[in-house]
């Protein structure tokens, strides 16, 4: 029994000593060995960076693909409906290149998905249509627009709406995802390349689980020439990268 506790231990720190070294060494694009990746996913110790990109595909998506590629690290889209040509290949690319789409809104207009409980799912279960049928793509993570904390959560009309929203997609296995680094890249395609990058960075630091709030827009070109240094920026500070998935640590604003 001592004998196989004390293997197991040998086994356990050989395994965290590969994890540190290819942690150390993803600055220079060293990948994960598959067989560690069960292990480094479920370590909370380490400092991981999730890249979330809302409201795409856009006429950026493909540049954003790219920077990833370069980098070899892999991002999350909270995607929406849409049947443009550039935008059918940006589905089809996302997932080619091994990021994870997951579900933000079809139509994203808060007149309609806010209006009720049912618009809200009629909207959702139209893009969950569009990407199982066109792309095979089924995923239960859900970020609403505005996060689970938007505007209309402190109004006294529309709070019971977005109340029964999040008890039922808990009650229906979805799992809602918001942020806790925002960029503000979404408040105007004005906002600064150095202000988007700065509140990225200035605000990882203060979490070693860091769910980034992106913008994929058709106007925020800022964003695009932001994140090559962004990703090199959390680099320098340790972090690795990963996608939202069921051992993303849950950050839900209610």
């Amino acid at each position: 029994m001592i004998k196989t506790s004390i293997r197991t231990l040998l086994i356990l720190i050989s395994c965290l000593v590969v994890c540190m070294v290819f942690t150390i060494g993803s600055g220079s694009g060293q990948t994960i060995p598959e067989e560690l990746d069960p292990l480094i996913k479920s370590d909370r110790s380490l400092k991981k960076a999730y890249l979330t990109f809302d409201d795409g595909p856009s006429i950026n998506t493909m540049k954003i693909l790219d920077i990833l590629d370069r980098y070899q690290i892999k991002a999350t889209f909270f995607v929406m409906g849409n049947k443009e040509a550039y935008a059918e290949k940006c589905y089809r690319e996302i997932v080619a290149r091994g990021h994870s789409i997951a579900l933000h809104s079809y139509s994203h207009d808060y007149n309609v998905i806010y209006r009720s409980k049912k618009d809200f799912f009629q909207d959702l279960k139209r893009l969950e249509l569009l990407l199982s049928a066109n792309y095979g793509v089924k995923t239960h993570f859900v970020r609403l627009p505005g996060g689970s904390g938007n505007q209309l959560m402190y109004r006294a009309a529309t709070r019971p709406i977005i109340k029964g929203i999040l008890q039922e997609l808990t009650d229906t296995g979805y799992v809602y995802v918001d942020w806790n680094v925002d960029s503000k890249d979404g408040i105007s395609p004005l906002t600064s390349q150095q202000t988007i990058t700065q509140n990225v960075l200035s605000n990882a630091k203060h979490h070693k689980q860091a769910i980034i709030l992106l913008h994929d827009i058709n106007s925020m070109k800022n964003t695009v020439k932001a994140l090559p240094t962004i990703i090199e920026g959390l680099k320098e500070e340790g972090y690795i990268f990963d996608i939202i998935d069921e051992t993303t640590p849950q950050i839900q604003f209610n």
